[in-house]
């Protein structure tokens, strides 16, 4: 009888074990999905577009040809930090930059995700831009 007693106990307080790491698993997952920014995007009113690939690069090309590359990090909440690393303002080759800054934008997807509104730190400039190819 008081092995049985020890086992209804022991099930007792696995219970709310395995509570306790589902929620956490779950609450870790949905840290990890923030916005799907993965692609090609166009900028809706003008040609500046934007690529954001699965390794954590982004390229953009402004509407004169001008090239940045870089590293970025997406946050859950849509805080998106940037970084520029390479340039290539004169349109002639990617060069690196001379400074290197961690920027940070504010991100957030429209119903559906086909677009993205991009708003700078240092501009009150709301940038829309509208999903061109999924990767």
């Amino acid at each position: 009888m008081a092995g049985g007693g020890g086992e209804e106990t022991m099930r007792i307080y696995r219970l709310p074990t395995y509570i306790v790491i589902v929620l956490m698993t779950c609450m870790l997952s949905a840290c990890a999905f923030g916005p799907n920014v993965i692609g090609r995007w166009q900028q809706v009113d003008g040609e500046d577009t934007l690529e954001f690939r699965e390794d954590g690069t982004f390229t953009t090309v402004d509407n004169m040809g001008a090239t940045a590359v870089g590293r970025y990090t997406l946050h859950a909440d849509g805080t998106l930090y940037y970084a520029v690393t390479h340039t290539d303002i004169q349109k002639a080759e990617l060069r690196p930059v001379d400074t290197f800054a961690i920027r940070i934008a504010g991100v957030r997807l429209r119903p559906f995700g086909n677009e993205l509104v991009l708003s700078t730190e240092d501009s009150a400039q709301v940038e829309i831009y509208r999903r061109a190819e999924w990767f």
